[in-house]
């Protein structure tokens, strides 16, 4: 027989689940957060990140859900900074560079 523990880890890590929204949003939300500063901003990835963890049907056989959709929200948080930067550069008349072509 399984320890409780055990099961609710196998459970957890196993697929992404509408009701872990609730439980992982707030620690998502923070990280955005952190990087972006604008609440409205920050509030449209979030949920670009969940809609994105939910419609390619992830699985997390090796990490646990909440450091995968960290890592979603990182990546997307850092590509929306550099398009902003991009766009603000551009309204504003300046000539920019992109070096980065990620």
């Amino acid at each position: 027989m399984k320890s409780k523990i055990n099961q609710e880890n196998q459970k957890i890590s196993s697929k992404l689940t509408p009701e872990l929204y609730d439980r992982f949003a707030p620690p998502v939300y923070g990280k955005i957060l952190s990087i972006v500063d604008e609440s409205p901003i920050a509030e449209k990835i979030l949920e670009k990140v969940f809609i994105s963890a939910y419609t390619t049907d992830k699985t997390f056989p090796l990490r646990s859900p909440l450091m995968s959709l960290i890592d979603l929200a990182n990546e997307k948080s850092t590509k929306t900074i550099k398009a902003l930067k991009i766009f603000r550069e551009c309204c504003a008349g300046t000539s920019i560079r992109i070096d980065d072509k990620k």
